[in-house]
């Protein structure tokens, strides 16, 4: 029984954790929460561009 806690404990947590770190990063914008928005190449990151010349 106190397996089943703590196992039904991890998962609402672990839940919890995800749904806070989508929240974060869906209130960055699509590029700024990115992980490849540093290299990226695409239209969302005008300003990026302009300075690697």
């Amino acid at each position: 029984m106190i397996a089943n806690i703590v196992i039904g404990g991890v998962i609402f947590s672990y839940a919890g954790w995800m749904l806070v770190r989508h929240i974060k990063k869906s209130s960055k914008g699509k590029c700024a929460s990115c992980s490849l928005a540093d290299n990226c190449q695409g239209s969302c990151t005008p300003y990026q561009q302009e300075n690697r010349i």
